[in-house]
């Protein structure tokens, strides 16, 4: 099934971004924020022990949705790149193009959605493997994402 993501060769990227993301709350590993600069859309992240910055969100504008990520040390990754990247749930995945950026001076990848099946298979499960083209793997332990998906949608309710 395919995603329409814009995103990087080895995993992901978000859009530079000038306005500073407001906290909407706090529901276990995840934070719930509001980002401005992309239309109040709402958003949860989380650090992870790896060092990634990992974010699902809302883009109001475009009605879809974005997974990015962000990591010091992914310094290959070059803004504006684009790649392929699947997610790989176990016995569902998905795949799209992930674009380069950096955030925050961190470089990253940012991918577009506008699959509601990604978002519930994100909820459901207990975590996903990120694979990049070039080889490059990461799990995120997805603990805690269906109250904290929940929250996102409540936020970006509450921004409407």
């Amino acid at each position: 099934m395919k995603i329409s993501l814009p995103f990087i060769a080895l995993m992901f990227a978000g859009a530079t971004s000038a306005a500073e993301l407001s906290p909407f709350g706090v529901l276990g590993d995840w934070e719930i924020k509001v980002d401005p600069s992309n239309g109040n859309g709402c958003l949860m992240e989380r650090k992870l022990s790896s060092g990634t910055r990992v974010q699902i969100g809302v883009v109001p504008d475009k009605e879809g949705a974005f997974f990015a990520a962000y990591n010091p040390s992914w310094t290959s990754i070059e803004e504006g790149q684009t790649g392929q990247l699947l997610f790989d749930f176990g016995d569902s995945r998905f795949q799209g193009e992930v674009v380069g950026v950096k955030k925050d001076d961190i470089p990253g990848g940012y991918a577009f959605f506008n699959n509601p099946n990604f978002v519930s298979e994100f909820g459901l499960r207990f975590d996903v493997t990120l694979k990049g083209e070039n080889g490059t793997t990461e799990t995120i332990d997805l603990t805690g994402s269906k109250v904290a998906l929940d929250a996102v949608k409540a936020c970006q309710d509450s921004q409407n």
